[in-house]
C-alpha cells in the first residue's frame, strides 16, 4: 500500500483532475490517498497554493498539474518502493 498525500485547495479544477486519476489508480495500485485542504495551514499554503495540485509520498513530491495517468503510475512505482 502506497501512502498518498495530494495537497490541494478548494475550487480547483486540475485539483479535482488528480483526485480522479489517483481513484483510476487505486482500482490498480493499493493507494492510501490522504486529501490535504493547503488553505487551511498558513504554512502549507504559503509552499503549495501556486503548485496544486502536488501528490507526496514520503519525501518524494510531483507537481501534478496536467500529468497523465501513467506518468502518475512511473512516479509511484519509482516512490512507492
Amino acid at each position: 500500500m502506497i501512502r498518498v498525500r495530494l495537497m490541494e485547495r478548494p475550487e480547483c479544477g486540475l485539483c479535482d483532475e488528480a483526485v480522479v486519476a489517483l481513484r483510476r489508480l487505486s482500482r490498480r495500485t493499493g493507494l492510501d490517498v490522504e486529501r490535504i485542504d493547503v488553505t487551511r495551514d498558513p504554512a502549507l499554503l504559503e509552499r503549495y497554493v501556486v503548485r496544486v495540485p502536488v501528490m507526496v509520498v514520503g519525501d518524494a513530491e510531483l507537481d501534478a498539474a496536467g500529468i497523465d495517468d501513467a506518468a502518475i503510475e512511473r512516479w509511484l512505482a519509482e516512490v512507492g518502493r
